[in-house]
């Protein structure tokens, strides 16, 4: 299989998910390149081409362009279960999050009071206030974590400087629903045994997220030294957290986990 193609718009799907249903995607970046503050070694969108914490203003939709398509987006006679903010890096990045996420849920709850918001994060600004406060409105953030530790953090999401692990750690305690989001590989860089997998589970306990999702790649990744976790690792992985810390441990497995 090929790596995953970028969004070309504002407004993708609905695409059908595992885990959100009827999902209708919306991107708030650039369509030509990934534009990220972390560069993750399996990304399957490929290596990120801007990594940033503030991307160019004029490569992104603005706030009335966003609007305008969501507002066309959510007139059409489809059923709809999640409106997801996710795209073509992290969606958080776009200096207007905050209005954006306000607006679309005002949008949403007049024309479409039954369908709920979604989050696909990195978690790397859930330090900054008012970005914390946003991810809260949503119905389900799904936020990213794949290390319980700073060094398997690094090698594994390669980040944009100035984003300090522990802050991400109490930022995410800070989220109601939390949903925890851990892709799980094998290599050079791995998560899933040893001391990196053992601060991982540590980590997920002091956190207690409402959930936990774990799956690994499929596609092509950003490196070829990534190895990808099988079904049956994965779910044994599920079975031991669930029954020996009483986490909430889910594992997908399909292209559109």
């Amino acid at each position: 299989m090929a790596q995953i193609s970028l969004q070309n718009g504002i407004i993708y799907g609905p695409v059908f998910s595992r885990r959100l249903g009827r999902s209708l995607g919306v991107n708030l970046l650039p369509t030509s390149y990934k534009a990220c503050s972390f560069d993750c070694i399996y990304c399957q969108y490929g290596q990120t081409i801007d990594l940033c914490l503030s991307p160019e203003i004029e490569e992104l939709p603005t706030i009335s362009q966003l609007i305008s398509a969501v507002e066309r987006a959510l007139t059409k006679p489809r059923a709809l279960d999640f409106i997801t903010f996710s795209g073509n890096g992290e969606p958080s990045i776009h200096p207007k999050f905050p209005a954006i996420v306000r607006r679309v849920k005002e949008i949403a709850s007049r024309l479409r009071p039954n369908a709920k918001l979604a989050l696909l994060s990195n978690s790397s600004r859930v330090m900054v206030p008012e970005i914390l406060s946003a991810i809260c409105l949503f119905d389900a953030p799904m936020m990213k974590l794949d290390a319980g530790d700073e060094d398997t953090f690094l090698a594994i999401n390669q980040t944009v400087g100035n984003i300090c692990f522990e802050d991400i750690i109490d930022g995410l305690k800070e989220i109601p629903n939390l949903i925890i989001q851990s892709i799980l590989i094998d290599g050079a860089v791995s998560n899933v045994r040893g001391a990196a997998f053992n601060s991982w589970v540590d980590i997920l306990r002091e956190i207690n997220p409402q959930e936990v999702h774990i799956y690994s790649s499929e596609r092509p990744t950003a490196h070829e030294d990534v190895v990808c976790v099988s079904p049956a690792k994965l779910m044994k992985i599920e079975e031991e957290l669930n029954n020996r810390f009483q986490l909430n441990v889910r594992v997908f497995w399909s292209e559109n986990f």
